[in-house]
């Protein structure tokens, strides 16, 4: 009787170690038949604001007020940015955004494309 048990066990498992090889390999197949291109960030916002604020301050500010900078250098010009957008649309309703926060009062940004990458 134990012999039985033993071989319905290791029969039912040896099904089920194919079952799910055999899901794996459709996925793969599946996910290699079909190529998705994701969408490409190509508009942020540059923050234009004069030499009042240290990029610290500044960047505390956007911080506290949901907004994440970075610093992009393009032809060893460093921009300060805050995005980056997958569209000009979304740029522009983050910029008007930001004037709504009183808190960012006095900052200034330009909507500014992005190079593609290379």
């Amino acid at each position: 009787m134990r012999k039985v048990i033993v071989m319905t066990a290791i029969l039912a498992l040896t099904a089920c170690g194919q079952e799910s090889n055999d899901k794996i390999q459709r996925a793969k197949a599946a996910s290699e038949a079909t190529a998705v291109q994701a969408p490409v960030a190509r508009w942020a916002l540059e923050i234009t604001e004069g030499q009042r604020a240290t990029i610290t301050d500044t960047t505390g500010r956007l911080l506290d007020n949901g907004f994440t900078p970075y610093i992009y250098e393009r032809e060893g010009v460093k921009h300060f940015l805050v995005g980056p957008f997958a569209t000009e649309a979304q740029a522009h309703e983050a910029q008007e955004k930001m004037k709504l926060k009183p808190k960012l009062d006095g900052i200034e940004t330009d909507v500014i494309e992005l190079p593609a990458a290379n």
